[in-house]
């Protein structure tokens, strides 16, 4: 379990907490161009989670195929 009390730790639930909170918004909004914002959001949490675990590459590739890519071509 992630500490609390740590730097890392309260950065990981922040991301968290952003990427759950940003994944419920694209399910349950009703604007296509407002769904597709919280998806690059949710997208970014996750492409930052990639970061925290020394992913690069999976955070690179996170951010350029899914928020580049299939984010605008959503938008």
């Amino acid at each position: 379990m992630t500490d609390l009390s740590s730097p890392p730790g309260l950065v990981f639930w922040i991301l968290a907490a952003v990427t759950i909170v940003s994944g419920l918004m694209v399910v349950s909004l009703r604007n296509i161009f407002h769904c597709a914002l919280c998806l690059i959001v949710c997208l970014s949490g996750v492409a930052g989670i990639f970061l925290m675990l020394a992913a690069e590459f999976l955070a690179a590739a996170q951010v350029l195929i899914y928020v580049g890519a299939v984010s605008i071509l959503i938008i």
